[in-house]
């Protein structure tokens, strides 16, 4: 709000720019050398991707306050370029490129504006979808994509090998590739129906059943590269051991005698923020999912690591899963920086909320 006699503050202006416009030029000199700071690399070795130019830029954007530049983007055309993974980017897609906010400005929604502007000049070029990549260290980044409708994807081009990247893709017209998985109607009558709560050991037999289906629906079937090692019961057994002597608290959740979730809070590992705990092994079954069990099961366990004096929870969960991130997303769970174990994984995105 203005101050009284004076007059309204002046809507940003966003302003169509060629690639090479001495505003946008410095504006990403200014974004490089904050990645360099932040990535603990050499100025000018932030950004492993492919050369930025102005050949296959299909717009770029600079946003003025007062007449002042203080924020940037750039989206190019990679139709058929090499993906990295031994494909190539489908027709109409582009790649979102040095999206950069001033920090004097940042946290007014300039970000957002330099995006949609974007993405309208990218639909404007006929390009279908759209890809970008962004660091596990820059949590708001990614916190922006999520909310702006953009999902995890593998890792593309330059930045397969780059362990502390993220990507992520959303179409611009229904159906295009990195399209969200919509979201299933809620159970029929199911979600009326009470669910059954309780805190049991770690070994608890219904527990230790849902952790091996958990592992062999999702941790083995999404991500074979990581958990692969622990196919054999014994090796399992042996990590599932391990991990339960970091759990505080285990929840259980059934109807009518039939086990359908579980939850674990466990004591975060050294090196995570201080004050916190992390939330461990949730699980739905198949059957149970969007009835309000998953809530049921959240909702205790916060409450357990609220009760026992923790102020945050954290939790790692993976690209390929989607659902999962959208879920946490909406109990306002955030990016954040990595934290072990995550922080030794390449796939990890890293969450947390304030309790």
């Amino acid at each position: 709000m203005s101050a009284i006699g004076s007059p309204p503050a002046a809507a940003p202006d966003l302003e169509l720019v060629p690639f090479d416009d001495p505003d946008a030029v410095r504006l990403r000199e200014v974004q490089q050398a904050e990645l360099a700071a932040t990535y603990g690399v050499a100025p000018g070795q932030s950004d492993v991707g492919d050369p930025v130019t102005g050949d296959a830029a299909v717009a770029t954007v600079v946003l003025r306050e007062a007449g002042v530049p203080v924020a940037c983007g750039t989206v190019r055309d990679v139709s058929g370029a090499p993906d990295g993974r031994g494909g190539r980017h489908p027709d109409g897609t582009g790649e979102v490129k040095r999206v950069f906010v001033d920090p004097s400005c940042r946290g007014r929604g300039l970000s957002k504006a330099v995006m949609a502007a974007l993405e309208s000049h990218a639909a404007q070029h006929g390009l279908r979808s759209l890809v970008l990549e962004t660091g596990t260290r820059q949590p708001e980044a990614i916190g922006l994509y999520l909310a702006l409708g953009y999902v995890p994807t593998e890792r593309y081009g330059a930045y397969v090998a780059e362990a502390d990247s993220r990507c992520f893709a959303k179409p611009l017209a229904a159906g295009g590739p990195g399209a969200p998985v919509p979201a299933a109607p809620p159970g029929q009558g199911e979600r009326r129906r009470p669910v059954d709560l309780a805190e049991v050991a770690w070994d608890h037999p219904d527990a230790a059943v849902l952790r091996r289906e958990m592992f062999e629906t999702t941790n083995l079937a999404r991500y074979p590269e990581d958990f692969a090692h622990l196919a054999e019961p014994a090796a399992f057994a042996a990590s599932d051991a391990g991990l339960g002597r970091s759990v505080l608290v285990t929840v259980l959740a059934s109807r009518d005698g039939r086990a359908l979730g579980c939850a674990s809070v466990r004591v975060a590992d050294a090196g995570s923020p201080a004050g916190a705990a992390e939330l461990s092994k949730v699980f739905v079954r198949a059957e149970a999912r969007r009835t309000g069990v998953a809530t049921a099961l959240l909702d205790a366990a916060e409450q357990a690591a609220r009760s026992r004096g923790f102020a945050r929870l954290l939790l790692g969960t993976g690209p390929r899963q989607p659902e999962a991130l959208a879920t946490y997303r909406r109990r306002g769970y955030r990016p954040v920086l990595p934290f072990p174990p995550y922080d030794a994984f390449d796939s990890a995105f890293c969450l947390g909320l304030v309790l």
